[in-house]
């Protein structure tokens, strides 16, 4: 009998995470990420799952834990179930992302593919801030064609061509909301090339479409780069 309640309770369990469109494989990608909140918060005996997600008596809509409105009935969709880590309260960083007052990637809330889970996946940690695609800081030309011959050219090296930004930091973890980042070869990290996120943010963006610095002005971004 015991093997029989134990059988069953293993199926109940792979059935909600397959209504999560979760495998056990990615279920472990959550084990030791930074959405292991069982984990980062020091809460014994809380698995990878329970800290967002409840299979009894949830709250909301995919089984979370909590009202996923987070007390705000402006916000609709899967953002709220971030918002309630993602304001300051559990999560320091990426405030820049909930800011109201600077520019955010457009989605369609509550649309599945099309709200936050455009682009991440709280589930999937190898690509780097949950995103689903290992595109880099060429990550927009995933679903914009952008940038090449007929554009701005991509993939450049600036400092060949005597093109370095006079403002190359673009931080908004430290409130800087101004310059063209330059990236290496790879787009992974700090280099000389141009990329789609040398001008461009997803979010915290000084423009409606999503440019890292203002077109106009003293400080503008195409004269931070090319000198008059």
């Amino acid at each position: 009998m015991r093997t029989v309640a134990l059988a069953l309770a293993a199926a109940l369990a792979a059935a909600g995470l397959m209504t999560f469109g979760l495998t056990w494989g990615e279920q472990g990608k959550v084990t030791g990420s930074r959405h292991d909140l069982g984990v980062a918060t020091g809460t014994a005996g809380v698995s990878s799952c329970e800290v967002c997600h409840l299979p009894h008596d949830a709250s909301g809509g995919l089984l979370w834990e909590k009202d996923p409105r987070a007390g705000d009935e402006r916000f609709s969709g899967i953002a709220p179930a971030c918002y309630s880590c993602h304001d300051g309260t559990v999560a320091a960083s990426g405030l820049h992302v909930f800011n109201a007052a600077l520019a955010q990637h457009p989605v369609k809330a509550g649309e599945p593919g099309e709200d936050c889970d455009m682009c991440h996946d709280p589930h999937l940690a190898e690509y780097g801030s949950f995103l689903l695609f290992p595109a880099g800081a060429n990550l927009c030309k995933t679903c914009h064609a952008g940038g090449g011959n007929e554009n701005h050219p991509l993939n450049v090296d600036a400092a060949e061509r005597d093109r370095t930004p006079q403002d190359d930091r673009w931080d908004p973890e430290a409130g800087d909301y101004n310059g063209a980042r330059l990236w290496d070869d790879t787009g992974a990290r700090a280099g000389t090339h141009v990329k789609c996120l040398s001008c461009h943010a997803a979010h915290g963006a000084a423009s409606e479409i999503l440019l890292s610095m203002p077109t106009e002005g003293e400080k503008s971004l195409c004269a931070n780069c090319h000198l008059r």
